[in-house]
C-alpha cells in the first residue's frame, strides 16, 4: 500500500511540474513578444533579453530531465527516497526558474515605463503590458 502511495504521489508532484513548465514557457512567450513590440528597448536589449530568457529556459530544461530520469527508473533500480529526493529537487528548481522569469519581466516592465514616462508615453506601455 505505501509504494502505491508513493507512486501515486510521485505522480501527481511529476504532473504539477510538467504544468509548471508549460506555465514557465507561455509567461516566457508571451513577455517576450511584447517586449519585441515595444519601442523602449533597442535592438541590443532584446538581444540581450533572449539570452536572459534562453539561459531560464535551459535551465527550466534541466528540471525535466531529471523528471525523466525518474520516470526511467522505474524500469530500473532506484529507491523511493531517492526518486521522491529529484522530483522534489525538479520542483523547487522549477519555482525558482519562474520566479526569476517573473522578477525579469517585471524589471523590463519597469525600465520601459520609466523611459516611457520620459517620453509622455507611459498609457501606451500599459495597455501594451495589460497594466491598469
Amino acid at each position: 500500500m505505501w509504494k502505491v502511495k508513493n507512486a501515486i504521489s510521485s505522480y501527481q508532484a511529476v504532473r504539477d511540474i510538467i504544468k509548471k513548465q508549460v506555465q514557465l514557457v507561455q509567461e516566457y512567450s508571451k513577455a517576450f513578444n511584447l517586449s519585441k513590440q515595444d519601442k523602449n528597448f533597442t535592438a541590443d536589449e532584446l538581444s540581450y533579453m533572449q539570452k536572459v530568457y534562453t539561459g531560464i529556459l535551459d535551465e527550466s530544461i534541466k528540471n525535466i530531465d531529471q523528471i525523466q530520469l525518474v520516470i526511467n527508473a522505474f524500469a530500473t533500480q532506484m529507491t523511493d527516497a531517492k526518486r521522491l529526493d529529484i522530483i522534489h529537487a525538479a520542483g523547487n528548481n522549477i519555482e525558482q526558474n519562474i520566479t526569476d522569469l517573473r522578477q525579469f519581466n517585471q524589471q523590463n516592465i519597469i525600465i520601459s515605463l520609466q523611459r516611457s514616462r520620459e517620453k509622455n508615453d507611459i498609457d501606451v506601455v500599459k495597455k501594451l503590458y495589460g497594466i491598469e
